[in-house]
């Protein structure tokens, strides 16, 4: 009932904000896809900064300094932005609605639309359990996410990011421009598919002796399975005992689903994970045929309508 009179106190706002709405939808629209395409910039990167920028504007998540990156971004909008999801903000402050797009839904029930959420929660989650305890910290294909600047400022840990050169250049010239500190951190320029990331991880400082904690989101499912199966080994190979990787993986009809979908990503996403009966398992036998070791497992969508996950976070551990 409560969420119904939320609804009621949203509908006539947004009413009156169509106009406003359709010219934030256009703005956003030809930041994130045409001018990201003239800067040589992918789409997808974006997700994790505009995920984030509406958490933190309805309350799920703070995150002032994603807020301050995306004022100083190129391929984004900001007052866009605002001006697409401003009926929604007005009503949340009024009354607390807020849609599905920043919710965190109950754990098993994600769906394409609010999974994005749950995900995000779970790897700050990750990350705060794990950067007390160890001595390094790398982000492989970090894209736009600004978490690690979070839960390692004033620490005595090293910090290496990974990701393709043109998103990287432009993430560092985007924080110097919004003023966020980000000088502890070692970026390294990668292509995953194409070059050694190892060799270059350790050319700039990574000591193999010592505890890491390795996050890699929404990069796999952009790589061939071979290429997949070769960085879990090499993560294995480079980690200290008790060092531990978070990553997520997608299930193959996940990834058939979004090929059908986007013509954009059709020819881009390629990985996925057999889910269709017990998901688990497949996932700890990739991660032990690796050398690693399942710890944590967290599946989304397992109680939707197909009782069949399409997504996962992992925690796995060298031991």
């Amino acid at each position: 009932m409560i969420r119904f009179l939320q609804f009621l106190i949203f509908l006539p706002i947004q009413i009156i904000f169509i106009p406003l709405a359709i010219f934030g939808l256009i703005l956003t629209s030809y930041k994130e896809y045409k001018v990201a395409k003239k800067m040589g910039i992918s789409p997808t990167t974006m997700g994790a900064a505009g995920n984030k920028w509406l958490m933190h504007y309805f309350g799920t998540r703070s995150d002032e300094a994603t807020v301050k990156f995306i004022k100083a971004l190129p391929i984004e909008s900001h007052y866009g932005l605002l001006a697409t999801y401003g009926a929604a903000i007005i009503a949340n402050k009024i009354c607390g609605y807020k849609p599905s797009l920043a919710s965190i839904p109950e754990p098993g029930t994600e769906t394409l639309i609010t999974f994005q959420n749950s995900k995000t929660m779970d790897f700050d989650s990750s990350m705060e359990k794990y950067v007390n305890s160890v001595d390094q910290v790398v982000i492989m294909g970090a894209g736009f996410d600004l978490r690690v600047l979070n839960y390692t400022d004033g620490k005595n840990i090293k910090v290496f990011e990974m990701d393709l050169e043109n998103a990287q250049n432009l993430k560092i010239e985007t924080m110097k421009k919004a003023g966020i500190a980000h000088d502890w951190i070692t970026y390294i320029p990668v292509d995953f598919n194409e070059e050694s990331w190892v060799e270059k991880l350790i050319a700039n400082g990574f000591d193999k002796t010592r505890k890491t904690f390795f996050l890699w989101e929404s990069v796999s499912a952009y790589l061939d399975e071979d290429v997949v199966k070769d960085t879990l080994g090499k993560l294995a190979e480079l980690s200290a005992k008790g060092s531990v990787i978070a990553q997520d993986f997608f299930s193959k009809a996940f990834i058939e689903k979004m090929k059908k979908l986007s013509v954009t990503l059709r020819n881009s996403i390629l990985f996925g994970v057999d889910m269709s009966e017990d998901a688990g398992k497949p996932i700890e036998f990739l991660l032990q045929e690796s050398g690693l070791t399942l710890t944590n497992l967290i599946l989304y969508g397992e109680k939707g309508k197909t009782k069949k996950p399409f997504c996962a976070i992992t925690e796995a551990e060298k031991r």
